[in-house]
């Protein structure tokens, strides 16, 4: 786990990693500095835990690397090949008592590369853009299922130590960005699958404003284009046809109740797939109801909500990668990284 600053609920989530079932594992810890005050709770949280196998350590310097990478490179470090297999889990993802258990296993396959989990925002109190953001990042979902476009989520992934010697890892994230996406480029070179385990979903509670939001979900895709251009430009002709149809689908349903009932049929041709996306996100949240019973109660609250803000999420989309069409660089946690691509 790489942490920075004072996340919200990094006890919890801590103490979650701690409490696994798998029934021996090591946990590694990296901060940026002792003075982060991430370190203080993590060293706060592991002395309560003193018979676990529980270490914490600051980055060693990685100038080319993001501070991300160089914490996962520092742990990797630390551990010097120890171990059979590593999991990366984000500082303010909350896991299952079986997340470990569920990602290690489908590993013995040998066509799979890695296993990955994803991202569910929870709002924390109700709130318009948090359920944006919550549908939004959920939209990732559908590719998720599809091993020809899915790839390795880097808040939840697992892989096996001869596997990531296999693809060179460590020496492709002494320049990375991001850990994720360099790692699904290579592993499509290596011709591995990536397996994505919708039980091992963690789940963030977050309550965003609408610039935080955007600043993020720009950032996110501004990435894409960086490292996968093909998606990239499938969104934009994706999205862009969407919009459009949606925009076209209000103005002709203006015109049928303002001008002429026959405005009416076109309307309702145009504007369906977006009444369609609110009850496929309404399965969506059944599909991972149930994939999470432990966060039951929370889909079911957020579910309506969530569903209707699935509406906004095309538009969101088309303009985030519009956007993102002349961003040289990012602001990751304070840094700024230039972008190539």
């Amino acid at each position: 786990m790489a942490c920075r600053g004072d996340e919200p609920r990094l006890e919890k989530n801590i103490e979650a990693i701690l409490n696994q079932s798998y029934p021996k594992f090591r946990v590694i810890i990296v901060t940026d500095t002792q003075e982060d005050p991430a370190y203080s709770i993590a060293n706060e949280v592991l002395g309560r835990h003193t018979t676990k196998d529980a270490h914490l350590f600051t980055a060693d310097a990685h100038p080319r690397a993001s501070g991300k990478v160089a914490a996962l490179l520092t742990g990797l470090a630390k551990d010097d090949g120890g171990s059979e297999a590593y999991a990366f889990v984000d500082s303010d993802a909350l896991i299952t008592s079986g997340w470990l258990r569920d990602m290690i296993d489908p590993l013995a396959d040998a066509s799979i590369g890695v296993t990955t989990g994803f991202r569910w925002y929870f709002p924390k109190k109700i709130g318009f853009w948090p359920q944006v953001e919550s549908a939004w990042n959920a939209s990732g979902t559908n590719m998720m299922f599809n091993e020809r476009y899915n790839f390795p989520w880097g808040g939840g992934m697992a892989i096996l130590r001869d596997k990531m010697n296999a693809i060179r890892l460590r020496t492709l994230w002494e320049t990375a960005i991001s850990d994720d996406l360099s790692l699904n480029q290579a592993l499509r070179d290596h011709n591995y699958r990536i397996c994505f385990l919708p039980q091992c979903t963690v789940i963030t509670r977050s309550q965003p404003t609408a610039q935080s939001f955007l600043r993020w979900s720009t950032r996110q895709v501004a990435l894409t284009r960086a490292f996968n251009h093909k998606l990239w430009s499938y969104g934009l002709g994706a999205y862009g046809l969407f919009t459009l149809f949606a925009a076209l689908g209000v103005v002709a349903l203006i015109a049928g109740i303002t001008l002429s009932l026959k405005w009416l049929l076109p309307a309702v041709l145009l504007l369906a797939p977006s009444i369609l996306g609110v009850f496929r996100s309404n399965q969506r949240i059944r599909t991972f109801k149930r994939a999470l019973p432990e966060f039951a109660a929370d889909f079911e609250r957020n579910r309506w909500a969530h569903s209707i803000a699935s509406l906004i999420v095309p538009w969101v989309m088309t303009y985030c990668i519009i956007r993102s069409a002349r961003m040289n660089e990012i602001e990751w946690r304070g840094r700024r990284y230039k972008l190539i691509g």
